[in-house]
């Protein structure tokens, strides 16, 4: 058993502390043995930099993703059987242009159409000819009432002629009565004028009720022309209801015939020959086809609130797809949705891209890189030279005696890491720059230049 050696405790005098803490400080840093033999430790070195004026880009990178610039899922407007099926997916199709109608992608069957159009022919056919027959009998209504109205004027003329023989015979009666009163002539004669003034009379009033019979001839004939031209026009209206019956049963015999609304791809198929498919799909039914137009696409990237109201259309954007490394893409955004979601607080951009060689597929995820904002000319300094206190911003310079000065600023944009200054700099100032929240105002220190950058 080894003997148990008691423990003192020492005391050492202050010569002692400090030749140990000069052996120790030594050991680290040499240049301080000098300085603590002489009483003084030498100043903090604190890296400084000089701000100056220059540009600043904000970016901001975000997800996007690629849609169609056009999507279509195509139903029946009418009811019936599928005959032909002319596409398939992946077909590229073509759409109406310079008055040629689009790719035909289906055919349906219809056979209630096809007689139903029978049957609108045959009605034209039969109204065109009651309008014949109508205009005909237009033409013999005018002709008796050109008739009545000659046979008016001949019996006026006929009228004139008793009126004449009337006003003749009265005179002559007159004459002839002076002469048997005074006897020249005999009472047999006057007797004679008189039965011929009478028969004169009678005849003019037989015109007269000839006339007004004639005229109520004319009327009656005058009636049945416009009766007749009035059936005319509405047999015409008949015949124009017709045609648009069958004008409508061809529009939806066209509507049999699904033909390609645009240029682009067709990516979906959910029909074959023989299916039997109702009118309007439902939301039930699948759409027969599905077609996309794809050249130009649209990415659609959602803006965070920060930085929405800094994008707009014309803003400069850089494209790329992860999973295709290659070239990317410059272009502008084309336009905003300019109102934020309310959920997600995000403004919906998007960008057309052209898409001529198919580089650009629907569902694609897309890397975006948008530019916020671009200032020219402007101080800045990097985030870790700037303080924030208090609501206070600030940062730390070094004047010319060395020492550590507060200088308040006020910041502007962000770009990347570094800060545009809008007050309280004129770029003669040396910043601090590094660790520049352990620094106090009025503190003496050695101001360096910052290391060279590693390549």
């Amino acid at each position: 058993m080894q003997p148990v050696i008691p423990i003192r405790m020492f005391r050492f005098d202050s010569l002692a502390v400090l030749l140990v803490a000069s052996l120790l400080t030594g050991c680290h840093r040499p240049a301080a043995h000098d300085a603590a033999s002489s009483g003084a430790l030498p100043p903090i070195r604190a890296t400084v930099i000089q701000s100056q004026r220059k540009m600043l880009v904000r970016t901001v990178e975000l997800p996007g993703r690629a849609e169609a610039f056009e999507f279509a899922p195509l139903c029946a407007k009418v009811t019936g059987f599928v005959q032909k099926v002319l596409v398939d997916i992946g077909d590229r199709i073509e759409g109406p242009k310079d008055g040629k109608l689009g790719t035909v992608l289906c055919e349906l069957l219809v056979p209630e159409l096809n007689e139903e159009l029978s049957e609108k022919i045959a009605t034209i056919a039969q109204t065109k000819a009651e309008v014949l027959q109508a205009d005909a009998g237009v033409k013999v209504a005018e002709a008796a009432l050109a008739s009545a109205e000659a046979h008016i004027g001949e019996t006026e003329a006929l009228a004139a002629k008793e009126e004449s023989r009337y006003s003749r015979w009265k005179s002559e009666y007159q004459r002839v009565a002076q002469l048997a009163e005074n006897g020249a002539v005999t009472r047999k004669v006057a007797d004679e004028t008189k039965s011929e003034l009478e028969a004169a009379d009678a005849g003019r009033k037989e015109v007269t009720a000839k006339i007004a019979a004639v005229q109520a001839m004319r009327q009656e004939a005058a009636a049945r022309v416009e009766k007749a031209r009035a059936d005319a026009v509405a047999i015409r209206a008949h015949l124009d209801v017709a045609e648009a019956e069958r004008r409508r049963t061809e529009t939806m015999l066209d509507y049999s015939i699904l033909r390609a609304p645009f240029d682009g791809v067709v990516v979906e198929r959910n029909v074959h020959t023989g299916h039997l498919v109702q009118a309007g799909g439902g939301t039930s039914q699948k759409p027969l086809l599905s077609v996309m137009r794809v050249d130009p696409v649209r990415i659609f990237v959602d803006i965070p609130e920060d930085d929405a109201v800094h994008v707009s259309k014309g803003s400069k954007v850089e494209l790329r797809v992860p999973s295709m490394p290659g070239k990317p893409y410059v272009g502008t955004v084309t336009r905003t949705s300019w109102s934020l979601n309310t959920t997600s607080r995000t403004l919906s951009a998007e960008i057309d891209v052209p898409n001529a060689d198919g580089f650009w597929r629907p569902g694609l995820y897309v890397q975006a890189k948008i530019t916020v904002a671009e200032l020219n000319d402007v101080f800045s300094l990097p985030k870790a030279a700037i303080i924030t206190q208090d609501k206070q911003t600030y940062c730390y310079t070094v004047n010319a005696e060395s020492k550590v000065e507060r200088r308040p600023i006020s910041i502007g944009l962000q770009a990347g890491s570094e800060f545009e200054i809008r007050e309280g700099l004129t770029g003669n100032e040396k910043v601090i720059s590094v660790n520049s929240n352990t620094f106090r105002e009025g503190q003496t220190v050695e101001a360096v230049a910052p290391p060279p950058p590693t390549k």
